[in-house]
């Protein structure tokens, strides 16, 4: 709806402004046009040497644009105080005297630009209290007097550009406490004074100029939204190009500065950058930039891309962004992906070379699927792989190899001269942490600060000690096919090519786990073993079922025995009466005290129950037996 309203009432402009024109009117400077009752006064193009009589006290914007004002005298305007914007672009001015301005101290919006001003004079802008936009871009200024800006208190707008300017010292912008767009571009501009930016600053154009590195002023400027310093002759970027206080950096424009490194730690700080440009550099390579959360927009055309594993990461997240948004990253190396887009190649063949190997040896073919490592030598038995975990942001090649048992260099004159240095580099190293995954992996994860991109794992168990290369600046990989409940000690090691090799890590890069499970040779018989030992498992149930079946025959018999001693004792045949007391006694064998427990009867004879010298014992015998010498059962 309100764009509605915009278009009508552009709609209703056009015949005001016909209506409002007063070409022929008396109260209205001669070679000039009033619009609005004398609001708006256009003097443009009319070859004036000085200002034109009769301008209109009510007058609110006055446009004196392409003429030919030499110098702009003391009183040159006279009391206007509703005027608010002046045009005096392109008039060949090539002086302001100070009071020049003294008769328009409401003056918001000021235009000198494309004029031949050479300096600003202290004392010209005196009484612009509440100048706002300030216009001098397209002059000669060389160089800015302190305290030419100072009175301007509510300045927020300088446009300095496309001039002579050789460098910013402190007192340059003196005095603008509301400064908050800062205009440099094209400019001579080699070095900017600490202090010479306003902390109120939030955009700073710095390109087309001399700086071969990141003014430290800006990175003391708390406020800083937009920074431009494309076209410079910056060729690297470290973690002190851009310093901890640009908390409010959204957007940063890198382009054409003939950029050929940016180390890991460079843009880290950036937390809340939005926009990044990097494009038409020298970069073949650039490292992982996971710490910007807030990143959208990144450009990256016009560089010499060499597509490795480096780069994965990159890949990574373009395969994220929309189709057109993303930017195109076309690769200049290795020979085989040149002209290619990075989106587009496979991810098998964006490998790297062993660290101090040439990546022309290591080329991946144009038919590979597989990336490039070491083979270890066939004579030592290796533990396993070793493969990287997954992640978004970054990505790794990993080698293995087995570290010989000595090792020798021939010390150089570079050598010689690092040796007081920690080949270990265990200060880089602030935590290793190993966790367990499954019974024959482990997952090793580590803090380091640098810039280093490169790792060496070693993982030692017993006399076998193994190497692995992380290469990308990943920060955590998984050994698998590890050996079951073995310890393993597990050393990260930053690598640098200037130092020796690290013989001896130190505690703090070195951490101790074991794998989980049983070792291999104390596996139990019900673990699970595998299709390949099948038949020793149904072995092993038919043994235990034979076993069952047997306990089940010597329970049975064991249960039918007492029968069978009973059929022994019939078979004895000795009368009753040639038994003796003793033997009358020794009727309850062992094998009826064995049965006792079980059935809670004990074993007997008629002969055992009676005393000897009754010989008629019939009464405990069932009818109709006739019981001499039968046994039975009888219940205690």
């Amino acid at each position: 709806m309100s764009r509605l309203w915009i278009m009508v009432l552009v709609l209703l402009w056009i015949p005001v402004m016909a209506i409002a024109q007063l070409p022929g009117n008396a109260q209205c400077p001669v070679n000039c046009s009033c619009f609005f009752s004398q609001w708006f006064v256009r003097c443009s193009n009319a070859s004036l040497s000085s200002l034109p009589p009769g301008i209109p006290n009510a007058t609110v914007e006055l446009d004196l644009q392409h003429n030919q004002f030499s110098t702009l005298s003391a009183g040159f305007f006279p009391e206007l105080a509703e005027i608010s914007i002046i045009y005096l672009g392109s008039s060949g001015i090539h002086q302001v005297e100070p009071g020049a301005f003294q008769g328009v101290k409401n003056l918001y919006h000021l235009h000198l630009d494309n004029n031949l001003l050479e300096q600003v004079p202290e004392g010209v802008f005196e009484n612009l209290t509440n100048l706002i936009f300030l216009h001098l871009q397209h002059n000669q200024i060389a160089h800015l007097l302190p305290g030419g800006f100072s009175s301007l208190k509510q300045l927020s707008v300088l446009d300095l550009s496309n001039n002579l300017l050789l460098e910013l010292s402190d007192q340059a912008l003196h005095g603008l406490p509301r400064l908050r767009r800062l205009y440099l571009s094209a400019n001579r501009i080699t070095n900017v004074s600490s202090k010479a930016l306003p902390g109120s600053l939030r955009a700073l154009s710095l390109d087309e100029n001399q700086l071969t590195s990141v003014p430290a002023a800006i990175r003391i400027s708390p406020m800083l939204s937009t920074l431009q310093l494309s076209g410079n002759p910056i060729r690297k970027l470290t973690s002190l190009s851009f310093g901890r206080r640009l908390r409010s950096l959204r957007q940063l424009f890198l382009d054409g500065l003939a950029l050929e490194q940016i180390t890991n730690l460079a843009f880290t700080r950036l937390r809340w950058l939005e926009l990044l440009s990097l494009r038409n550099n020298s970069l073949e390579s650039l490292p992982p930039l996971s710490s910007l959360k807030s990143l959208s927009t990144l450009y990256l055309t016009g560089n010499k891309w060499r597509c490795d594993c480096n780069l994965i990461w990159l890949r990574t997240w373009q395969k994220k962004v929309l189709r057109k948004e993303r930017s195109p990253v076309e690769c200049s190396s290795p020979e085989v992906l040149q002209g290619q887009l990075l989106v587009d190649i496979e991810l098998q063949k964006l490998t790297c070379p062993p660290f101090g190997m040439d990546s022309t040896t290591l080329s991946p073919s144009e038919n590979t699927n597989t990336p490039m490592a070491i083979a270890p030598p066939r004579d030592i038995p290796l533990p396993g792989a070793a493969t990287t975990a997954t992640t978004t942001t970054s990505t790794t090649l990993i080698t293995t190899k087995r570290l010989p048992s000595s090792t020798t260099h021939s010390a150089t004159s570079l050598h010689h001269g690092l040796e007081r240095w920690d080949p270990c580099l265990a200060d880089h190293i602030s935590s290793v942490h190993i966790r367990t995954k499954g019974n024959t992996s482990l997952v090793v994860s580590w803090a380091f600060s640098g810039d280093q991109d490169q790792f060496e794992v070693r993982y030692t168990a017993g006399r076998d000690e193994q190497v692995l290369w992380v290469v990308g600046g990943l920060a955590e990989v998984t050994l698998h096919d590890l050996h079951a409940g073995t310890e393993y000690r597990v050393c990260v090691i930053p690598q640098n090519e200037n130092l020796l090799e690290c013989q001896a890590p130190a505690a703090r890069q070195c951490k101790v786990e074991r794998t989980a499970g049983l070792p291999s040779d104390t596996q139990p018989l019900h673990s699970p073993l595998g299709h390949s030992h099948s038949a020793v498992g149904f072995g092993i149930a038919v043994a235990l079922l034979a076993l069952a079946a047997l306990a089940l025959a010597v329970t049975y018999r064991l249960r039918t025995q007492p029968i069978q001693f009973q059929r022994y004792y019939d078979e004895d045949g000795s009368p009753l009466h040639r038994r003796s007391r003793n033997q009358a006694k020794m009727t309850m064998g062992p094998v009826d005290e064995s049965m006792e427990d079980e059935d809670r009867h004990s074993y007997g004879t008629a002969a055992s129950q009676c005393p000897e010298e009754k010989v008629d014992c019939t009464v405990s015998a069932p009818p109709r037996l006739t019981l001499t010498s039968t046994p039975k059962y009888v219940t205690l």
